[in-house]
């Protein structure tokens, strides 16, 4: 039987409410951009422009999937979210690295940027496990995860022979 769920219920997810704190972090700190880079005289608007719109992307993404119809396409876009933030960590790090913008804001979105990743990772993993154990995969995805199971368990046993008669190390 299907139960509905609220339609706003990703704005009590940590990962929705994380995600727009970087958000607004990201918001602040492009304000303390240069206008040029320092040592390459390129514009920074670019990056700017980058790092708002992957944030943006972040939070909306998380939003979208959780209106979506399956747990695989919420899954899906989850992935997209943790994309997103990759990407927008890696250009903090980088602004970090060349001193450019507020240290203090590029450090708190740092610090946030993992922490979320991780959570992303553990949230789409335990939806992952639930859609799993529920049932709720094609015939062709058993077929596909038995497969790659027993492709894994022959690895496995490969090793452990390699290991036994003394190849392996």
């Amino acid at each position: 039987m299907f139960v509905p769920r609220n339609p706003l219920g990703y704005k009590n997810l940590l990962t929705w409410k994380q995600a727009n704190e970087i958000f607004e972090l990201t918001e602040k700190f492009v304000k303390t951009l240069p206008k040029y880079h320092p040592e390459t005289g390129q514009k920074m608007m670019d990056t700017a422009d980058h790092m708002l719109r992957s944030a943006r992307s972040g939070v909306r993404n998380i939003e979208e999937g959780f209106s979506r119809a399956s747990t695989k396409e919420y899954i899906e876009f989850l992935g997209f979210s943790k994309g997103s933030l990759e990407e927008l960590l890696g250009d903090f790090e980088y602004c970090r690295r060349n001193n450019l913008g507020d240290v203090s804001i590029a450090d708190r979105a740092i610090f946030l940027l993992k922490g979320e990743g991780k959570m992303l990772h553990n949230q789409m993993e335990a939806l992952e496990q639930k859609r799993v154990g529920s049932g709720n995969i094609s015939s062709n995805e058993k077929i596909v995860r038995r497969q790659q199971n027993e492709e894994r368990n022959e690895k496995e046993f490969w090793r452990e022979a390699e290991k036994f008669l003394g190849k392996g190390n």
